[in-house]
């Protein structure tokens, strides 16, 4: 009957443990690899902000140009 089992369940034998309330496997670096991604998406943000930003200063630039040339 276990191998039936093994065989349906495939390999989500592992984590029959912990659906079933036991404990997770512990990552020793996951704090320090959650912060790298904290990290990573500020920076992602900051840069999308400055791209952003330089867009709508050049499109400013194009509108200042339209309205001087209209009398």
């Amino acid at each position: 009957m276990d191998f039936v089992m093994k065989q349906a369940l495939g390999g989500a034998t592992k984590d029959m443990g912990k659906m079933l309330g036991g404990e997770e496997e512990k990552d020793p670096d996951a704090q320090k690899k959650e912060e790298e991604r904290q990290e990573a998406l500020r920076q992602q943000e900051e840069e999308r902000k400055a791209k952003h930003a330089r867009m709508e200063a050049e499109r400013e630039k194009v509108r200042q140009q339209i309205r001087d040339k209209d009398p």
